[in-house]
């Protein structure tokens, strides 16, 4: 997810002479925003939200890419930009919020020694927000093929190593409250219903998971979207930590390796 790909500097780290030799090898931009349960993103809020960026290679980024390029198109344009948007940026921090918890308790050092990068589980919660939408349309032959196609992924985690499953639990979750709080909920209209009867504006792949007659309708949504935007925005108003977050992303950008303590080693 965030906490895709988890790589590992050995449970040295980048102590000592190790600075230098990974500045330059991982690069700047890569130490100021990958993820690390400890210390790093404790100290670095942005660290949750930025590593979902980053990716270990043109593999990993095309993977991700290709899974991403293979959700259907209704997820995004059927039920709107905005919450598809918001589930794919919640499930990236949820996903690392997941993998921290994952590492409580570690006292081999491997927490501190790794940093965790990638989208997956971003793209994750894409399919938890797929799961609540089709929850809510009824449609249970589908909700077992996402089931099937998260169980799949968790197997892949599994056998591969350096993947964070629990990063793409937490993402799935993520994703999925999303959609279960603020998607919109489906309800029925007679007028599409009847021969000739009203203009269905759902295209085809949308009316086909929806069903014939069903539209979605914002008002039946649990919470409105907007509520939640509020409440990051007062909550980053209110807390120090969470104030810095935008301050840090730009930073990272205007002045690489700042963040990390390596930009001395770069001059």
């Amino acid at each position: 997810g965030g906490a895709g790909i988890v790589i590992s500097s050995g449970s040295s780290g980048m102590r000592g002479g190790r600075g230098p030799i990974a500045a330059h090898s991982m690069g700047p931009f890569f130490l100021d925003y990958a993820h690390q349960s400890y210390p790093l993103s404790h100290f670095q809020k942005h660290r949750y939200l930025s590593s979902g960026f980053l990716h270990g290679s043109f593999l990993h980024l095309f993977m991700n890419l290709r899974a991403m390029l293979s959700l259907p198109s209704w997820l995004e344009d059927g039920i709107g930009k905005g919450l598809y948007l918001t589930a794919y940026l919640t499930a990236i921090v949820t996903g690392n919020i997941a993998h921290t918890v994952s590492t409580i308790g570690d006292l081999s050092g491997r927490a501190a020694g790794s940093l965790c990068i990638g989208a997956s589980g971003g793209i994750c919660g894409l399919y938890g927000l797929m799961l609540a939408s089709l929850m809510k349309m009824g449609n249970d032959s589908a909700v077992s093929v996402v089931l099937k196609q998260m169980l799949w992924l968790l197997a892949f985690g599994f056998l591969v190593p350096n993947v964070s499953n629990a990063g793409h639990v937490g993402g799935f979750l993520g994703g999925w409250l999303i959609g279960y709080l603020f998607g919109p909920g489906y309800e029925r209209s007679y007028t599409l219903n009847r021969i000739g009867g009203g203009r269905d504006h759902a295209d085809f792949e949308f009316r086909q998971m929806m069903g014939t007659g069903v539209y979605p309708s914002m008002d039946k949504a649990i919470l409105p979207l907007k509520y939640l935007w509020y409440s990051i925005g007062l909550a980053i108003c209110a807390k120090p930590q969470l104030r810095a977050i935008p301050v840090a992303l730009v930073k990272g950008i205007l002045e690489p390796g700042a963040l990390s303590g390596v930009r001395a080693f770069l001059r």
